[in-house]
């Protein structure tokens, strides 16, 4: 991390624990609608415009080994598939032939040198180009150039791959900002996937995200293992353009230079304020990723439904020889899985209250006003047309948002 952004941190981090009173530049944050977690008609709207209009974490390269391996996608509401071209480069499509609208793959996963449909084998080369129709005697005027999968955005950042259904789309470097920047420190090219776990909890998808946008609650719901470990006195967040932040709190005294990882799978591009402090990055809409000289995980929150969504760990970790997984890494994630039990616990009671008549405002600290900031930045993705005066979050803290 560059020097003067470290500096600032951690003497953020010193005032944090030292301040008896809310900072001289906090601000009362403006409540939050509680419509925005329960109105169907809300759910659509971000549906249609903040998840089919976002760049959407899709995965690590190396998941693509070679030429022709693909994977299906299909977390924006819409069925695409990924696939590594003869050329090497990551390209999406909508899995639906220009025939009569089949799939091109019903597999979720493999290696091929064509996508074929099964309906009436059209196929298509890795770069989406009609390669092949059978019986195309039968079809006049037949323009096979201007039949191939219809593309969809998808970019590689540091090994990470991202794909973007907005025709309007900035490149994904331009939309990450800072961030694309900050998190090159953990060599994300070098990356292996250790292995996923799933939740499926009976809430809306933004209580899950506001969850991993503070510490508030550590005390409180962790108090037997995150709040050991980290002092919540200390958290410093930045509010980063289109809804990204940065959350960084500082490990207690005596597990601030422990290894929390055997040498032999550190990852040693990790500089030392990740080593000493918890810093995750929110990625907007979905994406939380607390950065780690280990196994890591990218937290995705997917929306099923208003009331239903599936939480998400991706871990990954610096690339390790053969075929069996570490048990640094696993035990990583087993550790961190009675972290998670704890969190989703609450999830389904909080959707309850908040569905039912005494639901109010939510009201919020100046220590939380991530959450702000990403509630924020799903009312500007949707539009401040279309976004109905009940439902709407203020722009208050918009003069806030660090610059690009």
């Amino acid at each position: 991390m560059e020097a003067t952004l470290e500096r600032t941190i951690r003497e953020r981090m010193e005032a944090e624990k030292a301040r008896t009173s809310p900072p001289p530049d906090a601000v009362a944050v403006p409540p939050i609608p509680t419509e925005r977690y329960t109105d169907p008609g809300w759910f659509e709207l971000e549906r249609t415009h903040v998840f089919q209009g976002s760049w959407l974490f899709a995965g690590h390269a190396s998941e693509w080994p070679g030429v022709g391996a693909y994977r299906q996608f299909s977390r924006s509401g819409a069925p695409i598939v990924i696939v590594r071209g003869d050329d090497g480069v990551l390209r999406a499509f909508y899995n639906a032939c220009r025939h009569r609208g089949a799939p091109v793959t019903r597999d979720e996963c493999g290696t091929a040198k064509r996508l074929t449909c099964q309906y009436h084998s059209w196929s298509y080369g890795t770069d989406g180009v009609l390669k092949a129709v059978p019986d195309a005697r039968s079809f006049a005027d037949l323009r096979t150039d201007d039949l191939g999968l219809v593309p969809v955005g998808c970019e590689v950042w540091d090994g990470w791959v991202f794909v973007n259904e907005s025709p309007e789309r900035p490149s994904l470097v331009e939309y990450l900002g800072p961030i694309a920047d900050q998190m090159r420190e953990i060599n994300g090219t070098s990356m292996r996937l250790v292995g996923t776990q799933s939740h499926h909890l009976a809430c809306n998808w933004k209580l899950m995200v506001d969850a991993f946008l503070e510490v508030y609650h550590v005390r409180t719901v962790h108090p037997d293992n995150a709040a050991l470990l980290y002092d919540d006195q200390s958290v410093t967040v930045t509010m980063l353009p289109r809804g990204h932040s940065r959350l960084t709190v500082d490990k207690r005294d005596m597990f601030r230079d422990m290894p929390m990882v055997s040498p032999e799978y550190d990852n040693p591009a990790v500089g030392e304020l990740w080593r000493q402090t918890s810093t995750s990055y929110g990625i907007f809409p979905n994406l939380v990723v607390p950065m780690d000289t280990g196994a890591f995980t990218f937290l995705c929150m997917w929306p099923v439904d208003v009331g239903h969504t599936e939480l998400e760990l991706r871990w990954y970790a610096p690339a390790w020889e053969g075929d069996e997984i570490p048990a640094d890494h696993t035990g990583r994630m087993e550790l961190f899985e009675t972290v998670m039990a704890q969190d989703t616990a609450n999830m389904g009671p909080i959707q309850e209250s908040v569905s039912s008549a005494g639901a109010r405002p939510f009201q919020i600290g100046w220590h939380e006003r991530l959450i702000h900031h990403f509630q924020r930045a799903v009312d500007l993705a949707i539009g401040s047309d279309r976004v109905p005066t009940t439902h709407a979050v203020s722009d208050a803290l918009d003069r806030f948002v660090e610059p690009a």
